[in-house]
């Protein structure tokens, strides 16, 4: 055990700023209080059936896992941000909570331009259950980020390719999420190819992108 841990973390983890160790505990700490306010909700995650069959606010759910999730994926490309503000958000934390209102905010443009596809398509998709399975599966992608802080900052394993692996990831887990709502019957939005290659290419594949286009990689 001692071998396998020298070998991948680093022997001096003092090396690694205070802040990203603040953010990590105070994420988990976000996290088990949301387990005990959420208490239905996680003792549900082990099945997307037993998950939907859950009554508990899923709002306030998903909120609270959007903003970990903003708070830890902002963590994790902080070393790759734009210092073209760095005279305004001068501090790493400052920069990162900046990042995860950015990130937010476009969580809040994309629900709001879906309705609008959705309305303008004549769509009645079932929120409650697209809700439910989004929610389902940010869980999901709040774990692997959490992680992924983790070895990106302790780790000596390589951060481009860990940054890449975990992108990775996170893409494949919001195709997943796709999944159950595609072959959910009830839900019309299925019959409107348009829409469905509208939405994929303009509210999730282009805002990769355009991340892509200002994260250096370097």
């Amino acid at each position: 055990m001692k071998l396998i841990l020298t070998t991948y973390f680093q022997i001096r983890p003092d090396l690694v700023p205070e802040w990203v160790i603040y953010i990590l505990v105070l994420s988990m700490a976000f996290i088990v209080l949301s387990r005990i306010l959420f208490s239905n909700n996680f003792d549900s995650l082990r099945s997307l059936d037993k998950f939907q069959a859950v009554n508990d606010n899923q709002n306030l759910f998903g909120l609270s896992f959007q903003i970990t999730y903003a708070v830890l994926l902002s963590t994790l490309i902080y070393n790759y941000l734009s210092g073209e503000y760095d005279f305004i958000f001068y501090t790493p934390v400052l920069k990162i909570l900046a990042a995860a209102v950015l990130i937010l905010l476009f969580f809040g443009l994309r629900k709001m331009l879906a309705g609008i596809g959705a309305y303008a398509f004549g769509i009645k998709p079932d929120y409650d259950f697209r809700q439910k399975v989004f929610n389902y599966y940010r869980v999901l992608a709040v774990m692997v980020l959490w992680t992924g802080v983790f070895l990106f900052y302790f780790s000596k394993l390589n951060q481009v390719v860990l940054l890449i692996a975990l992108g990775l990831i996170l893409i494949l887990i919001r195709a997943f999420s796709f999944l159950p709502i595609f072959k959910n019957k009830q839900d019309s939005e299925n019959k409107i190819l348009l829409y469905n290659i509208l939405y994929l290419c303009t509210l999730e594949i282009l805002p990769v992108l355009v991340v892509l286009k200002y994260i250096s990689l370097r």
